[in-house]
This record gives structure tokens, sequence and C-alpha cells, in this order.
């Protein structure tokens, strides 16, 4: 076996490019787009939706780290969260344990009826993108189409190096299982059917270059690094959706007072451009009763900070 082989886009078979928008591809000039300012922005949508974000990390037992996932996901839907996100990662890399977030979310799914379920993120390059995107069809299917498809290009070499893959590649290999799967999820072949999931597809990047490619194929955005500001205005203008999808996530510390993290919040440049504040507790291997407290507490701090949601 080839351990550096790059997944080639000869290797995806694909059709005509289809993609969510109000700005047909054959009209769409990103250089005639007009520059829109955060105040713009603002004006035009003032929500802010809720996620949390956890790694599946933990020095527990295995089962028992999964069914406090579980039980973390049902205490978010109780308490309005808008997304649970769930993160990949293969070998125990930092900590986590997740290697197949979608068999989690479905048992999520099955313990829910209203909470949104996102991957954050699976790594593409590591992914048959024919496969994902049954998966992720069966699961959206399942949860009644409550399945938000959160993908990357991975940071993880050995994950790379046991897949068979070639990690200075991720990147170009990204977009290619992008690629596929805005095709597959856009056309009529796939079992089962799943249409609209192509909607609810986000691509985690903190690159100009993965900026511009999410943009340009109207896929949402997941950003987490601080000083990003400019190139999430860049998306907004760039983005050939209609309504442009932000999700931003930012850090509570196992101590901190969820209220002074929504303070932060308050001031922080990206909040002008985000769509959705993602969530998470660090550490991330924290407790299980820390993680409930974050998501309690963010919750009850919104709901007595008006305008910021």
């Amino acid at each position: 076996m080839n351990r550096n082989r790059r997944l080639r886009r000869a290797d995806i078979p694909t059709r005509a490019r289809s993609y969510p928008t109000l700005r047909p591809t054959d009209t769409w000039d990103v250089a005639a787009a007009p520059t829109i300012t955060p105040r713009d922005r603002l004006a035009t949508f003032c929500h802010v939706e809720l996620g949390y974000l956890t790694h599946v990390a933990g020095d527990r037992p295995v089962r028992e780290v999964f069914r406090e996932t579980v039980e973390l996901a049902v205490t978010a839907e109780a308490h309005g969260v808008d997304t649970f996100w769930v993160a990949q990662h293969h070998g125990g890399a930092l900590e986590g344990l997740l290697p197949s977030p979608l068999v989690l979310l479905a048992a999520v799914a099955a313990r829910t009826t209203t909470l949104r379920l996102g991957t954050a993120v699976v790594a593409a390059p590591l992914e048959d993108p024919r496969r994902l995107a049954e998966d992720a069809a069966t699961l959206d299917v399942l949860s009644g189409g409550r399945l938000e498809l959160g993908i990357g290009a991975g940071a993880d070499a050995r994950a790379a190096a046991a897949f068979g893959r070639d990690h200075g590649w991720r990147h170009d290999d990204c977009g290619a299982v992008a690629d596929a799967l805005c095709d597959l999820l856009g056309g009529d072949a796939l079992v089962p059917a799943a249409a609209s999931l192509r909607r609810r597809l986000w691509w985690a990047t903190s690159s100009r270059a993965g900026v511009d490619a999410a943009a340009a194929r109207g896929i949402g955005l997941i950003s987490g690094r601080p000083g990003m500001e400019g190139e999430l205005g860049r998306y907004w203008t760039r983005s050939r959706m209609d309504a442009p999808r932000v999700a931003v996530s930012r850090t509570v510390g196992v101590d901190e007072d969820p209220a002074d993290a929504l303070a932060r919040w308050d001031t922080d440049p990206a909040r002008a451009w985000a769509t959705m504040l993602v969530v998470q507790t660090q550490p991330a291997r924290a407790p299980f009763e820390a993680h409930r407290r974050t998501v309690a507490g963010i919750a009850a701090a919104l709901r007595r900070v008006p305008g910021l949601r």
C-alpha cells in the first residue's frame, strides 16, 4: 500500500456543480462584489445562534465519556442551545476519543427532538466522499434534517499516515472532497436522498485560501482563531450564498464564570460577522459537570442580556 497516497480529484466522480445561492455562478463577479461592513452585517442579521462544542475527551472509560456526551447534548437542548457540535479525533489525538462522530450523533438524535447535530469537524482528506455522503444522509434522515456537516483539512499528520494519505496535500484533498460532497448531496443519485443537507455544509479553516474556497462553494465557515475578523469580512463579501453563515468558536475556562466569557464576546471583533457563537469548555478533558455548568451558565447569561442573540 502506498502510505503517501494523495486523494486525486480524478478518483472522485463528479457532476455539474450545484450551489444553494441567489447569486448565479454565471453572473457572480467576485471583483465586482460590494464591500460589506460590520455595520451592514449587524443591520441585516442581529440574531446570533448558540452552539456548544465538545472534543469528547477525558480520562474516564470511553463508554462513560460517550454516555456523558449524549447526556450533555440532552442538557444543551433543555437549555435552548441551537446546535451541539462534536469533534473527530483519530488515535486519541489531543485526548479526543471519538473517531466516528456521525455514529455518536445518531445516539444523540435518538434522545433529542430539536437540537441540531454538528461535526466540527470531520477530517475530509481521510474520508471516502461517497461513504461520507451516504453516512451523513442517513443520519440526516434519521434525525429529521438536523445534521450540520462540518469538514476540514485536518491537522494530525499521524492520522494522515495511518490512512495512507499525504499530509502535505491535505488542503487540496479537502477541496476535492468538498466538491464531491456538493455534487453528491446536490444530485439525485444518493440513497437516501438528503438534498437540503447541501445547504448545511460547513468548512473549518483559518487560512485565506480556505475562506475563499468555502465562499466560492457556498459553504458555511467555521472559525476558531482570534484575529480572523478581516477574513470573516472577506468571506461575507465573497460568499455566493444569499445568507452567509459564520460559526465563531470561543473557549470558556473550566473555572470561569460563563458570564465573563459572554462579556468578552460582546466586544469580540468577530461578533460583527458571526451568525453562531460556538462555546467550548477548556481543557477539553474537563469532567462532565464542568461542561454542564458552561452550557447552563452561557444559556442563562444570554437570557439576561437582550440583544446578544
